[in-house]
Formats: C-alpha cells, sequence, structure tokens
C-alpha cells in the first residue's frame, strides 16, 4: 500500500488536529512524483495533513496511479468528479450536529457532508473520531449510515497536547494488567510505608502483583494504574458503549469498524506494514505519525516524535526509497520488537522516550504508537 499526500492545504480548523501548533506551507504533490509511484502498488490511499479535494488534479491523480484508490475527505467540497473514479471514499464526520462541529471541526458542514454523501453512494464510509464530546452522538451516526447502507469506522484521538487528552475515552497500558491491580488508591502508600521498615503484608502483595504479570509476559506500572482511576472508568464505559453500537449496528446492516480502548502489550500490529507514506512535497516516510516532527501527548505526558525520512522522490525511483526503509521494515513486522511503553513503571522521566528511542535500542520508537495497539485506527478501508 502507498499512502500519498496529495496536499498540504485545508479548509478545516479541527481542535485536535496535528496542524495546530505545526506550521505547514501549503502544497500539492508534484506530477513527477506521481508518475514514479503509478502502478508501483495495487492500492493507494490518498490521504495527509490535508484536505485532498483541495488539489484540483485528484482526479487525474487517480486514475494516473491506477490499482485501488481509498480517498479520505472531510466532505465540504463536491466530490462528484472523484466519485466517478476512486473505488472507496471517507467522509470524516465526528457528528450530525452542527453546533459539535463549530465547536470542534471549526469550517465543517454536516449538510454539506450528506449531500456529498448521497452522491457517492455505496463507495462511501463514515470516519469518527470518538472523544467525550462525541461520543454520545454515535448513535446518530450509526443511524446516518444505515440510511446510506454504509460502513461506519470510528477511531480514537491522537492528542497533540494535553487539552485534547482529557476528553479522549481510553487508557493506553494493557487491559490484562487490570485484573492483577486490584486494590485501592491508598495502596501504593502502604507499600512505601511497608518498604520503610522492610517488610510488611502490603509490600508483599506488590511484590506479587509484579511477579504475576511477569509470569502473563508483561511489564506493569501500578502507580500509573492507580492514578488514572477515572480514565479507566472512562474506557470501560466507552468500550460498553461501542459495543452496543455494532449490535445495533448489526441489526441495522451496518458495519461498526471500533477501536480498542485499552492496550495491550501482547496484542499489537503495525497498520502500515509493507507500506509507505508520500509527503507532498515528495519526502518518504514509514507512516504518516513518523513524517513530521511534532508532539503527542500519551501515557499522561508530552512526546516529541521526531521526523522519520528514508528517502526523497524527486531524486530517488520508488524502489532506492523501499530498499532504504527495509530496515525499519523488518523491525516494524514484530510489534515485540518495540516495548509497550505504557506498561513500564519508568515511562514518565524516561530519558529514551523524550529522545523518540526506547530501551530497546529502537530509533525511531514504535513503544508508544497508539496505531500499533489499535486505540487509534486508520482511515485505510
Amino acid at each position: 500500500m502507498i499512502q500519498l499526500e496529495v496536499t498540504t492545504a485545508c479548509n478545516l480548523n479541527c481542535s485536535y488536529c496535528f496542524r495546530n501548533g505545526n506550521a505547514i506551507r501549503p502544497m500539492n504533490i508534484s506530477e513527477e512524483v506521481v508518475e514514479k509511484l503509478a502502478g508501483c502498488d495495487r492500492k493507494y490511499v490518498l490521504y495527509g495533513y490535508g484536505e485532498p479535494l483541495l488539489n484540483k488534479n485528484l482526479r487525474r491523480i487517480a486514475e494516473k496511479l491506477g490499482g485501488r484508490v481509498v480517498l479520505s475527505t472531510n466532505g465540504i467540497n463536491d466530490v462528484s468528479g472523484i466519485a466517478e473514479v476512486a473505488d472507496r471514499i471517507g467522509f470524516s464526520l465526528d457528528s450530525i450536529d452542527q453546533n459539535y462541529l463549530s465547536k470542534v471541526r471549526r469550517g465543517s458542514n454536516a449538510e454539506k457532508i450528506v449531500n456529498n454523501l448521497k452522491k457517492v453512494g455505496e463507495k462511501a464510509f463514515i470516519e469518527a473520531v470518538v472523544t467525550e464530546d462525541s461520543l454520545g452522538t454515535l448513535e446518530n451516526l450509526l443511524n446516518l449510515a444505515a440510511d446510506f447502507g454504509i460502513d461506519l469506522k470510528l477511531t480514537n484521538v491522537v492528542a497533540p497536547k494535553k487539552e485534547v487528552y482529557e476528553k479522549t475515552v481510553y487508557f493506553e497500558a494493557s487491559k490484562k494488567l487490570l485484573e492483577l491491580a486490584e486494590v485501592d488508591e491508598d495502596f501504593i502508600v502502604k507499600v512505601i510505608h511497608d518498604y520503610s521498615k522492610g517488610k510488611g503484608k502490603f509490600l508483599e502483595k506488590y511484590k506479587e502483583i509484579h511477579r504475576r504479570a511477569e509470569r502473563e509476559g508483561y511489564l506493569i506500572n501500578l502507580l500509573y494504574i492507580l492514578e488514572s482511576a477515572k480514565r479507566v472508568q472512562k474506557a470501560m464505559a466507552a468500550e460498553k458503549k461501542v459495543e452496543k453500537l455494532k449490535e445495533m449496528g448489526k441489526e441495522r446492516g451496518v458495519k461498526v469498524d471500533a477501536p480498542n480502548f485499552f492496550g495491550d502489550a501482547k496484542q499489537r500490529t503495525c497498520p502500515y506494514e509493507d507500506s509507505i507514506f508520500v509527503r507532498a512535497d515528495g519526502k518518504v516516510s514509514s507512516c504518516m505519525p513518523f513524517s513530521r516532527t511534532h508532539f503527542e501527548f500519551v501515557n499522561g505526558h508530552y512526546r516529541k516524535v521526531g521526523e522519520f525520512i528514508v528517502g526523497d522522490l524527486n531524486r530517488q525511483d520508488y524502489d532506492e526509497v523501499v530498499s532504504a526503509l527495509a530496515e525499519f521494515e523488518r523491525r516494524r513486522k514484530d510489534m515485540s520488537t518495540f516495548p509497550w511503553c505504557a506498561d513500564c513503571p519508568h515511562v514518565n522521566g524516561c530519558w529514551y522516550v523524550e529522545n523518540n528511542q526506547d530501551c530497546y535500542v529502537n530509533s525511531p520508537s514504535c513503544g508508544e504508537c497508539l496505531y500499533s495497539s489499535g486505540i487509534a485506527k486508520c482511515a485505510f478501508d
């Protein structure tokens, strides 16, 4: 699969978007780069840090690439032309409540999106970002999807800042660990008290929890779990609500593709495996998250994600770029190559995390990637 950022221009100002605080110069991909990618893969996803429909040559690009073409759009511009050549078109729509859109996806318009859905028909699917603010409105999106006979794809948000993180409804640590950590919020204080004496039942229980986690093949950040009781409760409630939504979808003939609301160190996979991400300037990365330097707020802290560029199609051929990615591709085929930092007792204040590395000597590191755990989902179809 090749994910192609056909433009960096955008006509929305979403509160949770990476673009906030990251200046991106508007530009379209060159015809020369598109030529180099034509026929190189069976599937192309036209989506990046911009709105694809703002590239006036979008239809010609899709026709030139060949293969299966999937497009992700905010649905504001007319889709008539691209609808004739794209195989699938995802519409970003978190809610049909215009008041919500005006506050969160500033510039979006539910009426325009619905009109475009009518033009696309069964080729369309709806993509929605789940947060505290949108969780209660998902049933309305399900009804809209049912009316058009299309799929509904949900994802959690990858927070660019703390204010957005506080609206999220997931918990990064492995869910299995919650079963092992059935203790109250004062437990750590009691453990510290026992530790000062060198013995005690709470210290022994603390050690036993860690031993049980190790036997299961996990690390455990017990303090983080206990401090995050409200986040755990929110994640459990969201998981239950979305499971109910999926059942409703079955009854109404709507496939609901939902994210995970908890991590799992042993159940990770890279959705970008065997693919590349091509920026609008022709530079190539392993995936969209690594395509530009930016900040994320994850596991209760800011993380600087460094740009990881493996080639430049302005001066290299496709095969050269793919070859340059080979070593990283080998590592991401088995995500156990990377630690799951959410379970680590040392994640906050970790030198490796702060420098986009990890304690398994990976640079760049996927140790905190929400996509690998399924908490965040890609726009792929």
